[in-house]
């Protein structure tokens, strides 16, 4: 019986060696010197900007291309988890069209849009709670609402108001030290268009020539894709 109880101690003892020595053998650095720090903060505050391009829709008329500026606030959640609350304005631009004239004059020009963006969201950092040799790359996904400025020039009853936004997104952030954070981010902000009924009109001054979307084909709908590049700089505190 006593030899039996050996052997499954040994077979225990076996087990265990083989699981923990990979994790020993991963680690192979002196703490003194790895290329793994801990990030101690565990808020932090940023400044962004940043310029978002990306689709106008069919036909145009949605807000894109032009630049980006605000602030996000992070907060670590635990692991390699953050969460952040964010706020940025872009200055944008888009055409203005008049649909009742025909496809060959109906864009009167363009106008200035802007566009407020709140956004939630988390971030998972690929190495954990540290850096590599300062550096931590991340994804992750933000929504919110989108929140588009007036365009006094446009009279076709088309308007940005307000939008469901998502954002996905992948970083990369550098920490020189502790407390001084930057990150350099690409992101894909998508919101839904929403083209009104005079789009599907026949053109009141242009008889026998087809609308600005075809009724019986397109949608009254469209999500459309921003990539958006920006660069950041942050304090961290909460040690």
């Amino acid at each position: 019986m006593k030899h039996k109880v050996h052997l499954a101690i040994a077979a225990v003892a076996s087990a265990m060696a083989l699981v923990t020595a990979p994790g020993f053998a991963q680690v192979g650095h002196d703490p003194a010197h790895s290329p793994y720090r801990d990030i101690r903060g565990s808020q932090a505050f940023t400044a962004v900007v940043g310029y978002l391009s990306g689709s106008s829709g069919k036909v145009g008329v949605g807000p894109s291309d032009g630049k980006t500026i605000g602030a996000k606030w992070e907060i670590r959640l635990g692991g390699p988890t953050t969460a952040f609350v964010g706020f940025e304005v872009a200055d944008l631009e888009r055409a203005v069209i008049d649909p009742r004239r025909g496809p060959a004059d109906r864009v009167v020009g363009t106008a200035d849009q802007s566009v407020s963006l709140a956004t939630v969201g988390i971030n998972i950092y690929l190495t954990g709670p540290k850096t590599w040799h300062g550096i931590a790359p991340y994804l992750g996904f933000g929504m919110g609402l989108a929140f588009g400025g007036e365009v006094p020039e446009d009279s076709s009853d088309f308007a940005f108001n307000t939008r469901f936004q998502l954002e996905p997104h992948f970083g990369i952030k550098w920490l020189p030290n502790q407390r001084v954070t930057f990150r350099f981010e690409l992101k894909d902000v998508l919101w839904q268009l929403r083209y009104p009924s005079a789009f599907f009109n026949d053109p009141e001054f242009a008889p026998g020539q087809p609308p600005v979307l075809d009724p019986n084909v397109d949608s009254d709908t469209q999500w459309v894709h921003h990539p958006t590049f920006s660069i950041s700089i942050g304090y961290a505190w909460g040690f």
